[in-house]
């Protein structure tokens, strides 16, 4: 198998130490060296590195083990076939200008006071090309090769080569693009290369776990192809696959640490393992300067450190480069608790709390974690640093600790309340209250209001709301506070928020979540800015704010990608609004993959009933468009099963309604009748634990009555339902969709004038955000409605909003053929006119008689109300139908 692989496993092993890439000990200065190992061909590197060139200087860095002289060594190969002057030069600990000028005129077969004159004197159509191999050989002087590179021309070209460089004026050739640098992320090899390394002897899990592993190192992918063939059993895999498997392990100690500097070997060794860091906290925890030479040895130290993909400026190490480190250390139990207690307070002093307590767990030192979560505000350290920074505390202190201090216990009923064990996170805030008032924890304000804020945040996740006289205390909190106290203040506004927006009174919901919102922007945190979008978000779609739903959204998303990218119940909670916004605009489909993507991650998780309302909704009603009755039950299902395990009656009742609705629209009326008869009495308000519910119930009963053919109960019930939720901020959807029905039933009942109205106030209520989806809902009859009510009155009677409404609809997909103002002949005969064709020009086209054509014009008038045909194309234009018949 390795054979295939074109790799000898015992010259690898036995490779000597002193030198990069596992090649022999080097011959002449004046040619590269011979490879003991035969690689993995990689053309496609030689290639791009040959095309370079032409820019006149490449440099090529990477550590040991990236196959940076093989692939020079085959450029130097293809430029000596192709007859071209090449000259080789491996560089020695100890040279200087002379030896390195020396060098250079043995290849070029002169005297070294005529290099300079010779490499002036090479023109481009035949260049000389210089590769300088181990540049790390030099250390600091970039002298020995400074005056090749400076004196660059159009004849030359040149190749450095090594694990580092010394500092070489480089400025001037990036700017006039006469520079191409090649480094290890260059060099790495690419999933597809590691598969076929690899893939005959690891399952595709294993291959893409230990491509993580080694990072795309080809020395140690190589190496793991060797200890692969050698393995013993299933703890050899195991190693191999976390990176502690002794024969990678080796190179990295015997040929990447010993040509390291004190610098980066410092640096390595006190951040070994630790899981991220940045620069700043390295150079610390390792006791050295911040001054720009050390800040230069770091920068080269990648891929022994690697790049954080979703934080900018973050580190981890190496996992092989960990494990080489902790094997070659000396390092005692009591220095490596000194060592993280440092980091601890390293991490403290710039925010990173989660870190903070992480390592002082890992120092042993508890009383610091608990100091440290204490001085960050307890439990209120949620709203500074978000949930997944909680949850990492919390995890990282033994369970033990946590119930010792009441800090701790507190931190853990957010957690708790946030994965959705909400009755437990209550019985943790009441046995805490039940100490502080027996006396067994000592009387604390900054626990009490810690309590209150806790008990407040149970009461969203339970649906406690909250009455008048408790929105009034908060109103008096909120004029009591002082200015300074942004926390107490952000929290109280977001209570009050939340508070409105059940109560419907989505002005002063709004008022109060930009007042939250503007605290929490002062206080620089992110996690609650999220949940103020997304409040926001959702008090916009409450509004029927279609544009300033989905705008509040996307800002939330962008919160939440750059500074809580990894809490993806914060995300999922963050697309319902968004999702809800998509399917009102008609993107059926991309609404339904958010929220199969997002619903199942609030269940387990943080999440109250509106949202959940929200979600589940309009998920069911997406699959219920898409796939039907039966894949809409599943999801209403889902929900059902929130409400019975968290105890949300009020969502339990949202999903009933929409359950109604459902089997309404998809013909099943005595099963809808069923789940009618299990709702409250829709006249008794106070059986009902908001309006909102009971406004949506009323209307999936009038819609019931609709499809069951009583028009006449229906009207009524509608028109009632109007009266009562007109001018209602929270009820302008509800509103446009109670319009949409009345539509069908006053054109039922022979009501033109009534359907016209109606047709009218739902088209100003649908022009936020062009929403279309709702007479989708409604399904054919509807649609059917307006054609008809269309074609009475024709389009001159109709606003130009209720027209611009109409030809959306007309050109929706899946409207234009069936649901269509005009006749097939009608639109056909349209565009002719458009074209600007007689009538007897379009019986000809058409195959028609000039009469037909006549009879189709005189209808077609009627639907415009028009009486000639400059007016019709003019009306048509205006209202879309044009474009959209066509």
């Amino acid at each position: 198998m390795l054979r295939r692989m074109e790799i000898d496993a015992e010259r690898i092993a036995a490779a000597p130490a002193a030198r990069d890439e596992g090649a022999a000990p080097p011959g002449p200065a004046s040619e590269p060296p011979r490879s003991l190992v035969q690689e993995l061909r990689r053309t496609f590197l030689a290639e791009r590195i040959g095309a370079e060139i032409e820019r006149r200087l490449v440099l090529v860095r990477a550590p040991a083990g990236f196959g940076k002289t093989e692939l020079v060594a085959a450029l130097w190969r293809a430029l000596r076939r192709r007859g071209q002057r090449v000259v080789w030069v491996s560089l020695r600990p100890g040279w200087g200008r002379a030896e390195v000028m020396a060098a250079v005129a043995a290849g070029l077969g002169v005297a070294p006071g005529a290099v300079a004159e010779t490499l002036a004197a090479a023109r481009a159509e035949a260049p000389i090309h210089l590769i300088f191999d181990e540049a790390e050989a030099l250390g600091a002087a970039a002298e020995p090769i400074a005056w090749a590179v400076e004196a660059l021309s159009e004849g030359t070209r040149i190749v450095v080569c090594g694990r580092r460089f010394p500092p070489l004026r480089l400025s001037r050739l990036r700017m006039r693009g006469l520079l191409a640098e090649f480094d290890h992320t260059d060099l790495a090899f690419g999933r597809g290369e590691t598969q076929q390394l690899l893939g005959q002897l690891l399952r595709p899990e294993e291959v893409d776990r230990l491509a993580e592993t080694l990072a795309g190192w080809p020395a140690l992918a190589q190496l793991a192809a060797v200890a692969l063939d050698r393995a013993r059993g299933a703890a050899d895999r195991a190693a191999l696959l976390e990176g502690t498997h002794p024969i990678p392990r080796d190179f990295v100690l015997e040929e990447v640490i010993p040509s390291l500097g004190p610098v980066e070997l410092s640096v390595l060794r006190a951040c070994r393992d630790l899981h991220d860091f940045t620069l700043e906290i390295a150079v610390d925890l390792a006791g050295l300067p911040h001054d720009s030479e050390t800040l230069r040895l770091l920068e080269g130290l990648p891929p022994l450190i690697l790049a954080h993909e979703q934080r900018s400026g973050w580190f981890r190490p190496h996992p092989v480069v960990a494990a080489a480190l902790a094997a070659d250390s000396d390092e005692d139990a009591a220095a490596r608790a000194r060592r993280h207690r440092r980091a601890s307070e390293l991490f403290a002093e710039r925010g990173y709390l989660e870190k903070a307590v992480l390592h002082a767990s890992m120092a042993g030192d508890y009383d610091l974690a608990v100091r440290t979560i204490e001085a960050a505000g307890g439990a209120n350290l949620f709203l500074r640093a978000g949930y997944t920074v909680l949850r990492g505390i919390i995890r990282a202190v033994p369970h033990e600790v946590v119930l010792g201090a009441p800090s701790l216990r507190l931190c853990r009923c957010v957690m708790l309340a946030k994965s959705g064990l909400v009755a437990e996170a209550r019985g943790v805030v009441a046995g805490v209250v039940e100490e502080v008032e027996a006396g067994v924890i000592p009387p604390d304000p900054r626990l009490a209001a810690m309590l209150e804020h806790l008990s407040s945040l149970i009461d969203v996740y339970e649906d406690r709301g909250i009455d008048a006289p408790g929105i009034a205390a908060l109103e008096t909190k909120v004029r009591e506070a002082r200015r300074e106290e942004t926390w107490r203040l952000g929290w109280v506004h977001n209570n009050l928020a939340i508070a409105y927006t059940r109560s419907d009174d989505l002005e002063a919901a709004q008022t109060h979540a930009e007042r939250a919102l503007a605290c929490y922007q002062e206080e620089r945190s992110s996690y609650p800015q999220v949940f103020m979008r997304v409040h926001l978000a959702h008090i916009a779609f409450r509004g029927n704010r279609i544009d300033a739903a989905r705008e509040q959204g996307r800002l939330a998303e962008e919160l939440i990608r750059g500074r809580q990218w990894n809490d993806l119940n914060l995300l999922s909670i963050a697309r319902v609004p968004i999702a809800a916004v998509q399917y009102a605009r008609g993107d059926v489909s991309g609404a339904r993959q958010a929220l199969e993507r997002g619903m199942p991650i609030l269940a387990r998780g943080e999440g109250w009933v509106d949202f959940f309302a929200l979600g589940y909704a309009t998920l069911a009603r997406a699959r219920f468009a898409l796939d039907g009755w039966q894949a809409a039950r599943e999801a209403l299902a889902d929900g059902f099963a929130v409400a019975d395990a968290r105890g949300l009656g009020r969502l339990a009742l949202v999903l009933s309604i929409v359950e109604l609705e459902l089997l309404t629209r998809s013909g099943q009326i005595d099963a809808a009748r069923s789940v009618a008869r299990r709702l409250p009495d829709p006249e008794e308000a106070a059986a009902w634990p908001t309006r909102r519910e009971r406004a949506e119930a009323r209307l999936a009963l009038a819609r019931l009555a609709l499809r069951a053919g009583e028009a006449d109960a229906a009207d009524r019930r509608l028109a009632e339902l109007a009266l009562a939720v007109e001018g209602i901020a929270g009820e302008r959807g509800l509103l446009l969709r109670v319009n949409l029905l009345r539509v069908e039933a006053a054109w039922g009942r022979g009501d033109t004038e009534t359907a016209l109205a109606a047709l009218g106030a739902a088209a100003e209520l649908a022009l936020s955000g062009a929403q279309v989806r709702q007479v989708h809902d409604e399904g054919r009859g509807l649609a059917e409605a307006i054609r008809a009510l269309v074609r009475r009155t024709g389009v001159s009677r109709l606003t130009p909003v209720t027209a611009d409404f109409v030809a959306r609809i007309a050109r929706a997909p899946g409207m234009v053929a069936t649901h269509g103002i005009l006749s097939a002949r009608e639109a056909e005969i349209l565009g002719l006119l458009e074209e600007g064709l007689s009538n007897k020009a379009i019986a000809r086209r058409l195959d028609l008689t000039e009469p037909t054509v006549k009879f189709h014009l005189k209808n077609l008038y009627a639907k415009l109300g028009v009486g000639r045909r400059a007016l019709a194309l003019s009306v048509a234009r205006a209202s879309g139908l044009l474009a959209a018949e066509k």
